[in-house]
């Protein structure tokens, strides 16, 4: 590969900067030529559609707009895929760019006015041909080329050759350091620019859209499509590239095209020409080879969290900080065990200071009562008749919020009050598909979506926190809401250094037997565990009540203490009532198994007591779940990890694409997608027009993103273990 550096005399500024992108210098030759004076104007001012005056010269006002072009710069023009012919169209690079008089941003590319863009099918040298040849496993023959076409028919030969990728970018030079580097590559001037949609002449949309012509010559059933467009920072960029990958793959993968899209962190590079300068070639190989398929891609954002408005700080636990009250929705995403409720606790203080009503909703009655008790709130169970009471404020679960449960919900009292909404991300999910809201899933939704409306309509606020905080939920809340808020985003990046990130050992086989085998070997070697597991009943081999009849065969001497809703409810165990005072209860114990009952919203600060952390994932919780559990012990001590490779607690037909999600005939799911549409509706009269609401696409979004979790179990424990900033230091050393 040619080095993307070097020097040149003046004269030849558009080689240096092409070289500087890793690109070729023949291949450069052949597609940029230098032009200076009138030259540039005869390759842009061409299209018929152009305003003329009457000898036929281009009007003087188009050409003041341009006069900055005869400065000179450099013009960048490929080969017509429809016709085999060199093309008319291309770009323009000015070396004295003008400014767009509405945004006045600076212009660096110029394209022919008043005609359809086209793409950059750029010249390929012979010696690059071969490379790209070889690198596919696919012999060039000397029949295969032909000396009468300008690219010596490279372009005719790919498209006879299904079987090599083609890497679909954005500029030319970034498709030159591909081609360069044995990629076949052509860009678009513009990540939109790969499609057109028709439309009238007052600009409605009245048809498809369609792949350009020049593409679908591309497209052949069972050629692998990759998608390299820039990895920006902006939001809105993301957001508009985001929508030109899913649209320009839908229409390759519509061809019958296998369609991924290439990943990559920021810091390597924005484009994959800089990835290239960066890495080097060679690293453009390991990122093929881990492209993600579109409905993966697709599933992979919902995790996102692109809303930038606000404030970001980077501290072991969060500080106090001033909001205003001006701001109505306030997002907290912050790591596990950095503060979260305290900071959250802080708000509630002031709230009451202030007389204001403070509702806290959560989705586990033990969870939310530990929040009401760290807010010194009444959990709505706990509610004395008096309506003061009520007025001051109270916590419930989301399955409360209807008129027919305890709290008597009504949203209409809740005018100007503060809502604290923790983990947002599985109460919404709870209130979307649990089975214990089922019943009253269109009045909770309803309610809640009242809730949000009534309050904000005053001087209401709404606090949501979660470590894993998305998009998904704060556009469902704003939906909701029906204003068009902004959120106030409070973005914690704080990560764990050396000395306080989790040693993490993970067991690799079909069952957790090994796991267990180690964990009997450390509690006679005298250790004290924290056991998470996934499941309470008889019926789970690798459950709470199980293990724990095993381990007191094993270990009769030992206290054990068993966390489930089981033993939670029940008044004569030792657990009842503990998560209140959990961190005095646990110190009475050796050994310590737990269920998802503790999975969320429980601190346990105890030091120097519990020695290890062990997890059995059986594949019934989410992967964040697993996540959470293992981290209720707040101290930086081993964890032992096993976790199925494919979960089995599927979403409805367990689908990845939210297309394939809601038309999959799936009983339960059909009846779930009738109620979130009723929950959105004044009235049933259009339930069968193809309606969607909110509720419904929220769902949809997360339920797809718990299905790929699921079918890649494991990969996704690990992944967001090591995004914590974990250490995973694979399976621990066999014992003697």
């Amino acid at each position: 590969m040619e080095s993307c550096s070097g020097k040149t005399d003046g004269r030849m500024n558009h080689l240096q900067e092409w070289r500087q992108s890793c690109v070729d210098d023949q291949l450069t030759r052949l597609n940029v030529t230098p032009l200076l004076g009138d030259a540039p104007a005869q390759h842009l001012l061409y299209a018929d559609a152009i305003q003329r005056r009457n000898d036929g010269r281009v009007s003087d006002g188009l050409l003041k707009r341009y006069a900055h072009i005869a400065a000179g710069g450099w013009w960048c023009s490929g080969i017509d895929l429809l016709s085999g012919e060199k093309d008319l169209w291309g770009c323009f690079k000015p070396d004295r760019p003008r400014q767009d008089g509405e945004s006045s941003k600076t212009i660096k590319y110029e394209h022919p006015p008043k005609t359809p863009t086209g793409i950059f099918a750029l010249r390929v040298p012979l010696h690059l041909w071969e490379r790209i040849a070889t690198k596919a496993g696919v012999t060039l023959t000397t029949e295969d080329q032909d000396p009468d076409q300008p690219d010596l028919g490279f372009w005719q030969w790919l498209m006879g050759h299904p079987e090599i990728p083609l890497v679909i970018t954005e500029g030319a030079k970034k498709a030159g350091a591909l081609l360069t580097a044995g990629y076949g590559a052509i860009a678009l001037p513009g990540v939109h620019n790969g499609y057109r949609t028709p439309r009238n002449e007052q600009g409605q949309r009245i048809g498809k859209c369609q792949l350009i012509p020049a593409l679908g010559k591309l497209a052949t059933p069972g050629r692998q499509i990759l998608i390299a467009f820039d990895q920006d920072s902006k939001p809105k960029t993301i957001q508009q590239v985001n929508l030109a990958i899913q649209r320009l793959g839908y229409l390759f993968s519509r061809q019958g095209c296998e369609v991924k899209v290439l990943q990559w962190e920021h810091h390597l590079g924005k484009g994959i020409d800089d990835v290239i300068a960066n890495q080097g070639s060679d690293y453009l190989q390991q990122l093929a080879s881990k492209a993600l398929p579109l409905e993966i891609w697709k599933a992979h954002r919902l995790n996102r969290l692109t809303h930038n408005r606000g404030v970001e700080v980077e501290a072991r636990y969060l500080p106090p900080l001033t909001i205003s009250a001006t701001e109505k929705l306030i997002a907290l995403r912050s790591p596990k065990g950095t503060g979260k409720t305290e900071f959250l606790a802080r708000i509630v203080r002031q709230a009451q200071a202030e007389h204001r009503p403070v509702l806290v909703i959560g989705h586990r009655i033990r969870l939310v009562q530990e929040l009401c008790h760290r807010f010194q709130l009444p959990y709505v169970g706990d509610l004395p008749s008096s309506p003061l009471a009520r007025q001051r404020g109270f916590g419930l679960c989301i399955d409360s919020l209807h008129g027919h449960s305890q709290a008597q919900f009504d949203p209409e009292q809740w005018q100007d009050c503060l809502i604290i909404i923790d983990e947002v991300e599985q109460v919404l999910w709870h209130g979307l598909n649990s089975d214990t809201c089922r019943r009253q899933r269109v009045a909770i939704l309803r309610n809640l979506k009242q809730l949000l409306q009534h309050s904000l309509e005053g001087e209401g606020q709404i606090y949501v926190a979660d470590a894993d905080l998305t998009d998904v939920s704060l556009d469902y809340l704003i939906s909701l809401s029906g204003i068009p808020l902004q959120p106030y985003v409070i973005r914690n990046h704080w990560q764990p250094g050396a000395e306080e990130a989790w040693p993490i050992y993970h067991f690799g086989e079909n069952d957790p037997k090994q796991l267990v085998k180690q964990l009997l070997h450390h509690i006679r070697e005298g250790g004290k565990p924290f056991v998470c597991l996934s499941a309470q009943k008889l019926t789970s081999a690798w459950g709470t009540r199980n293990l724990e009849a095993y381990l007191k065969k094993q270990f009769p001497d030992r206290r054990i203490l068993r966390i489930d809703a089981e033993s939670l409810s029940d008044p004569h165990h030792p657990a009842h009532g503990s998560l209140t005072n959990l961190n005095q209860v646990l110190a009475d114990y050796d050994i310590v198994l737990s269920s998802p009952a503790v999975e969320t919203g429980v601190s346990i600060d105890l030091q120097n007591h519990f020695t290890s952390v062990w997890g059995i994932a059986q594949g019934i919780q989410t992967a964040t779940s697993v996540c959470q559990s293992l981290g209720r012990i707040r101290q930086n001590i081993p964890r032992y990890l096993w976790a199925a490779s494919y979960g089995f607690n599927q979403v409805g037909n367990g689908a990845t694409a939210i297309s394939k999600f809601l038309t999959a005939g799936h009983r339960l799911t059909e009846v779930n997608i009738r109620l979130l549409q009723q929950s959105d509706l004044d009235n049933l009269d259009d339930l069968d027009t193809g309606f969607q609401a909110e509720s419904l696409l929220c769902w949809a979004k997360m339920a797809v993103r718990i299905n790929l979790a699921m079918v890649n179990y494991r990969e996704s424990i690990l992944g967001l273990l090591h995004q914590e900033g974990h250490q995973l230091l694979g399976p621990p050393p066999a014992l003697p």
